[in-house]
């Protein structure tokens, strides 16, 4: 194993005088250097896997050009969404670890480190992490979607005042998102009562009895939401002012008669008797740990800006400007997502649950339990 803090470069072009087939991992590519390796390499036996990301394109942080020339040339191309690994591979030979993008930013100008391996059993290892990667990419791309992008992005750019978070990240993930099911979030707490980032999600949990309904007031009734739509749970938080977003179940659809907390459910609970409605919900996942192990729904907004929410899409849509997703949140009780939101959302939520665990069902268990005797239907 050889460390590596510059020459990249150099490097990578002496190992492709001994490779018959090279794989690359690299989320952003720049077109000078890919035509520098189609100088010196058949590209009928390059692999290359980086992101689809239109935004990265738009940015020029990364080349479409490049990736048409690869295309071009006879190179297999994957996306991969939240792509951050950086690999080379030169046959089952040798290999490079590295912070290196395949750019001249990354192989030349950039402060980057990395090693240069040769252990059989880690680059056997490696190829069995870039072949997982190529299944959950699928079918390679092919140059006409490389044209259908790069007049989305066109478009994009000809409108005056767009943001680059209006284009679509075309990147697979192993997340998969329901088409036929909408998405919200439920707020829990109120601007009075903000819960600092050390508070449990089992706190919560325990307060608000979330584990089989959230509750509404009176004159928000949750309409809207359907049987099998997915609700995320967000607390309001202090230091900073925040949702964090401590779990997720799927809904039942409101029914008048039947969603109402009973007299004892509201003395084990008094807040109830103010928000008496209930959404009840079906097979809870909740993040074992703190309101600061949670994702925050300020970073899901700074991230997306007015694609977080419906409302604020379709406000950009019709031609406003200047539009302030945070400000669309005052006062409501639940909001719904955009599918663009869910695909930012689902996998930082997943890695939050990897990362501290699932609240167990004996703490569930342990908690009072809904009072009305609820019919499940199966088809």
């Amino acid at each position: 194993m050889e460390l590596y803090l510059k020459n990249w470069y150099d490097k990578l072009l002496d190992e492709l005088t001994r490779t018959k087939k090279l794989r690359i991992v690299s989320p952003f590519i720049k077109e000078q250097v890919i035509r520098k390796i189609q100088g010196q390499f058949d590209f009928e036996n390059f692999e290359l896997i980086t992101r689809f990301n239109l935004r990265d394109f738009a940015s020029n942080v990364s080349s479409l050009d490049g990736l048409k020339f690869t295309l071009e040339n006879g190179a297999k191309v994957y996306g991969i969404r939240e792509l951050h690994s950086k690999i080379y591979l030169f046959d089952k030979r040798s290999a490079i670890i590295t912070s290196a993008n395949l750019t001249t930013g990354g192989l030349v100008y950039n402060y980057e480190c990395g090693i240069f391996l040769t252990d059989t059993a880690t680059i056997q290892n490696l190829h069995v992490y870039f072949n997982d990667l190529k299944i959950i990419a699928g079918r390679p791309l092919l140059i006409d979607r490389c044209k259908q992008w790069q007049q989305e992005i066109t478009r994009v750019e000809e409108i005056i005042n767009t943001k680059i978070p209006s284009l679509h990240d075309y990147g697979a993930s192993q997340i998969q998102i329901d088409p036929d099911k909408h998405y919200y979030i439920k707020f829990f707490g109120t601007a009075k009562d903000r819960v600092p980032l050390t508070f449990t999600t089992k706190e919560e949990i325990d307060r608000a009895l979330c584990h089989y309904a959230c509750g509404f007031s009176i004159n928000k009734k949750p309409r809207q939401i359907k049987d099998g739509d997915i609700i995320y749970m967000a607390r309001m938080t202090r230091n900073s002012n925040d949702y964090a977003i401590f779990g997720k179940a799927e809904a039942m659809k409101f029914v008048e008669e039947r969603d109402t907390a009973t007299k004892n459910e509201i003395a084990q609970r008094p807040w109830k008797k103010n928000w008496p409605i209930y959404l009840r919900i079906l097979n809870p996942i909740f993040i074992d740990g703190t309101m600061n192990d949670c994702v925050l729904l300020y970073d899901l907004i700074k991230a997306l800006d007015y694609e977080s929410f419906p409302s604020t899409k379709k406000r950009y849509d019709s031609g406003k400007r200047n539009i302030s997703p945070f400000q669309s949140l005052s006062q409501q009780a639940y909001v719904k997502l955009t599918t663009t939101a869910v695909e930012w959302l689902e996998p930082r939520f997943q890695k939050a649950l990897n990362r501290t665990g699932q609240v167990d069902e004996n703490f569930i268990d342990s908690l009072p339990q809904t009072e009305t005797k609820i019919a499940l239907t199966t088809e």
